[in-house]
């Protein structure tokens, strides 16, 4: 992937430089050895030499190949190090927000399982693979979602260009703030837009079901008289008359009504002045 983030290694260079020689001189003594006991082997096969100085000269052989063997290892691990100096991206995708700065210090990075030291990580970077909405939902309305339901995603920066987004991740456990519940809702957008930036504030519509068509009216226009609800209709000489209905969905502003009114009915979302007061009205 793309380097992302470089680190300073601060003495690295000269460590590294100063085990390479470690290991070249290590290589040059074991080849010594290595000439040196080979010639030996010779002199031990017409008996010039004994067996026990032989099996002296091949422990020093071994001993010397250990230690090449380590000086590997231990360059090997320089190199490690050199690696994860930088940060390369895991996948293709888009850097979100950045969390350090050049020159500041980070804390050292390592697993959750090594890590021992008490010492949390730092994050470097946010990387997505594209933008996706989360929408902080009461947990009355949570019931009602599904996976890939579709919504309708209206920012702020951008009112009149609505975007068609599905929802991906429901959130299996709430959150509390203020006193109040809530679950995280992640959508993910239908279409890719350039001009979106990691922050953007808007409003979510989800469309849980298609409903009958079936007369809307302001909410405001809903009262209750005598524990029914209901709304006031244009009546004789214009007057407010009381007509009880039965509610459905609302959508905040607007609600549904499912039985007691007809599609074009006038009526009132405020008592006017000139009306007469009727006794009981809310």
């Amino acid at each position: 992937g793309q380097a992302l983030v470089v680190m300073d290694g601060g003495n690295l260079p000269i460590r590294f430089k100063e085990r390479q020689a470690l290991l070249s001189e290590a290589e040059e003594e074991l080849a010594l050895r290595e000439e040196e006991l080979m010639r030996q082997q010779g002199l031990v096969e017409v008996g010039a030499l004994s067996q026990l100085a032989l099996s002296q000269l091949e422990s020093r052989y071994r001993a010397q190949r250990s230690q090449v063997a380590a000086s590997r290892q231990r360059l090997q691990e320089l190199l490690q190090e050199q690696r994860e100096l930088t940060v390369q991206a895991p996948f293709d995708g888009l850097v979100m927000e950045r969390f350090a700065e050049p020159r500041s210090y980070v804390a050292p990075s390592a697993s959750s399982a090594g890590n021992t030291s008490g010492a949390s990580n730092t994050p470097l970077l946010t990387v997505g693979t594209g933008h996706q909405v989360v929408a902080a939902l009461p947990d009355n309305e949570v019931g009602r979602l599904q996976l890939n339901q579709e919504a309708m995603v209206v920012l702020d920066a951008f009112p009149n260009q609505p975007l068609d987004a599905q929802v991906d991740i429901i959130a299996p456990r709430s959150q509390v703030n203020d006193n109040v519940i809530t679950f995280d809702v992640t959508l993910k957008l239908l279409a890719d837009n350039p001009r979106l930036r990691y922050g953007m504030s808007g409003d979510v519509q989800f469309f849980t079901e298609e409903l009958s068509p079936t007369p809307v009216v302001p909410t405001v226009a809903v009262v209750t008289r005598s524990g029914q609800s209901g709304v006031y209709v244009v009546g004789r000489d214009d007057q407010p008359t009381f007509r009880s209905i039965d509610l459905g969905y609302s959508s905040g502003s607007n609600i549904q009504v499912l039985d007691g009114l007809e599609s074009g009915e006038r009526v009132f979302i405020d008592w006017p002045s000139w009306a007469r007061q009727p006794r009981g009205r809310n």
